[in-house]
């Protein structure tokens, strides 16, 4: 075989490998969905992951467990602490990501429930990202919404930061609502804005004098 053809076999085979590999990457149930690019962005990445039936279920809500999961790729954490949480356990596949968790510092161990299962909340989902990115935090900029009091005390900081850097928005009726729940395909569109804003976050590991136990009700 004469090098001409050898050089045409070699680049029509690379072009079958990236166009493949483009192509695996949208799931049956998102073409066409609005955020499309950005899970192709965070999937490809491996920071979020579809499902074993081909799909991503961009509309499904997402749980406290699974979002832990997904800050702990973004972040790469790997050192863990015991977990202590009553309704978490060693069998949960979700098990090491709490615990990866509590030593990055954004949960706080207790000995009640972490109901890991419940959907996480848009305010719960801001303190996280704020605290993971050390972003300073900005209580001012939610005196937009109406809803501004009905922000827990503990998230006002965060989310005035995530709302003043145009990484989270109001409704338009004029409120935040700080507790309604969070899409898949949101979180996959908020991860890649933060990444194309601020890089990757660095990894964070308490020292384990310094993690401090909270309130059995804290999570409920």
């Amino acid at each position: 075989m004469n090098k001409l053809k050898k050089l045409s076999l070699i680049f029509i085979s690379s072009t079958l490998i990236l166009t493949n590999s483009v192509f695996a990457r949208s799931f049956r149930d998102l073409r066409g969905h609005w955020s499309e690019s950005s899970v192709d962005f965070i999937t490809e990445r491996n920071i979020m992951a579809g499902y074993e039936d081909g799909s991503f279920r961009p509309n499904e809500n997402m749980t406290r467990a699974q979002f832990y999961s997904v800050v702990n790729n973004l972040a790469g954490l790997d050192k863990t602490y015991t977990v202590t949480f009553s309704d978490v356990s060693t069998s949960d596949w979700f098990y090491n990501d709490v615990a990866k968790a509590i030593k990055a510092g954004y949960i706080t161990p207790t000995t009640g429930r972490l109901n890991p299962n419940r959907e996480i909340t848009r305010e719960e989902v801001a303190e996280i990202l704020v605290y993971i990115y050390s972003i300073p935090q900005k209580p001012s900029a939610i005196n937009e919404f109406s809803d501004s009091n009905s922000i827990k005390g503990s998230a006002r900081g965060a989310v005035g930061a995530l709302v003043d850097a145009g990484l989270l928005r109001g409704y338009s009726d004029g409120n935040f609502h700080p507790r309604r729940s969070i899409r898949r395909s949101e979180v996959a569109t908020l991860f890649r804005s933060m990444i194309t804003k601020y890089d990757y976050p660095q990894k964070k590991s308490l020292n384990s004098s310094k993690i401090k136990f909270g309130s059995r009700e804290l999570y409920e």
